[in-house]
């Protein structure tokens, strides 16, 4: 085939094919095995043409075939937050002396902040609890997370729970993966914002857990990809002898643009035109840097590698994304509409994005501040629908931040009362609301060393 033909293609797998056999098959037929991917189960890296990858499409045993790389398909990964400099109620003043709000609303039987039926935007509350998290290893997949933060000190005052771990050696990886020098920051600060929801020793939940970052987002250069990262995860989780459990907070997702339309296909009827079509649920909701409407959207090697850490047993807890879309789920009314690209063929919107839609991964969307007259309800821009697990507070979420990251300098900050040289802030988004489940998570899954049993 002529250079200007092949591209390489990204095969994925059922689960339970016989890889050996179909990869010895597809290079008996000619085929390049460009890269093996070792670590991962079911993705193999192939060197094809445009045509032969719509052609593998149609062998029983494969799920989908990527031909060219996310970024040329339209795919790009992006965080959860929105909203991070919303001036409102329960409030936008940032202290050191306030909590989580989240943490009130969601150790209560009843809404705190509603008292004898009047809305209050703050409340004084004491939280009272006995779990910690101890033992549980707490996965913070996402931008970095600031090692130094004294949210990250145990309950004893002294212990940094951050790990400072070499990911590729931990997982028996180290020939196939490198971890630069810079790894262990956040430049970004969703990262650490999120892993102090999760585990902060004065505004998360699992104040005791052990903290692990995974870092797939804003710091070039100093990055896993997304697939390496799953590898790298299952295979360490694999290794543990100690029967820790691991929980993995993903406050991210893929997504694609409302651009190029040629028409599309609505519950089963075909329609045509070239623009979004609001009345078949294309939803002007988040937009890309030049402006352009975005959906949630599926990548099936990513979502592949997902269900591999779910079937050795990782808990997964992801962000549902901030995109106003409805997510269905397989056999609902809108699970197959899509809109034709031109570039890229038939795209399905209503499917949400990966990871949050991968079945056994836990899908959170968004409780707001506010309210509709005495009901909490949900923030207008969190994804709703079938798909969605479970709901958790999101909005105006104050937890710890790097002094002088991307977030901390648009956003208003305290000095954290334990050490004034960092920072504490507030952001809103389902990125915050996610986090909230896995540090709860965490809590009910802390297992006790001595006997081995989890406390439940």
């Amino acid at each position: 085939m002529s250079t200007e033909d092949q591209n390489r293609a990204i095969v994925t797998l059922k689960k339970g094919v016989d890889t050996e056999l179909f990869v010895n098959e597809m290079l008996d037929a000619g085929y390049e095995l460009y890269d093996e991917k070792p670590g991962s189960k079911r993705n193999f890296d192939f060197i094809m043409t445009k045509e032969q990858s719509n052609e593998l499409k149609n062998d029983n045993r494969v799920i989908d075939v990527r031909f060219g790389s996310k970024k040329e398909n339209g795919i790009f990964l992006t965080r959860a937050t929105s909203d991070s400099n919303r001036s409102m109620d329960k409030t936008s003043t940032v202290s050191s002396s306030m909590g989580n709000w989240g943490i009130a609303s969601c150790t209560t039987t009843s809404d705190p902040f509603l008292i004898s039926g009047v809305v209050n935007s703050s409340i004084n509350y004491e939280f009272p609890y006995t779990l910690t998290g101890k033992n549980v290893d707490m996965v913070i997949q996402d931008s970095g997370v600031d090692p130094n933060h004294p949210e990250f000190i145990a309950q004893d005052g002294v212990t940094n729970r951050y790990q400072t771990v070499d990911w590729p050696t931990i997982s028996g990886l180290s020939g196939t993966y490198t971890q630069t020098a810079n790894y262990h920051r956040d430049i970004h600060g969703h990262g650490t914002h999120v892993a102090g929801t999760a585990t902060g020793r004065l505004y998360g939940w699992a104040k005791n857990a052990n903290i692990y970052s995974l870092k797939i987002l804003d710091d070039p250069g100093n990055t896993f990809g997304v697939s390496a990262s799953f590898n790298m995860l299952r295979n360490w989780h694999n290794n543990k002898t100690n029967g820790i459990p691991t929980i993995v907070n993903m406050s991210w997702g893929y997504f694609a643009t409302y651009t190029n339309i040629i028409g599309g296909n609505y519950r089963g009827t075909i329609w045509a035109g070239t623009t979004m079509q609001s009345a078949y649920g294309m939803i002007q909701g988040q937009a890309d840097d030049s402006g352009n409407f975005t959906f949630p959207l599926r990548v099936s090697s990513v979502d592949a590698d997902i269900q591999d850490c779910l079937d050795d047993g990782i808990i997964m807890v992801s962000s549902a994304g901030n995109g106003s879309h409805k997510i269905d789920v397989e056999g609902g009314l809108d699970y197959d509409n899509y809109f034709t690209s031109s570039l890229y063929g038939n795209l399905n919107y209503h499917r949400g994005n990966t990871p949050t839609s991968q079945p056994g991964v836990i899908c959170v969307g968004n409780i707001s501040w506010s309210y509709n007259g005495t009901q909490e309800q949900l923030f207008n821009s969190s994804e709703k629908g079938p798909r969605v697990d479970i709901q958790a507070p999101g909005g105006l979420i104050l937890s710890s931040l790097p002094t002088n990251s991307v977030i901390s300098n648009s956003v208003t900050t305290d000095t954290h009362p334990n050490d004034s040289n960092y920072i504490i802030g507030k952001i809103s988004g389902t990125s915050m609301a996610s986090p909230q489940v896995a540090g709860i998570l965490a809590t009910i899954l802390k297992l006790d060393l001595h006997t081995h049993k989890q406390n439940v």
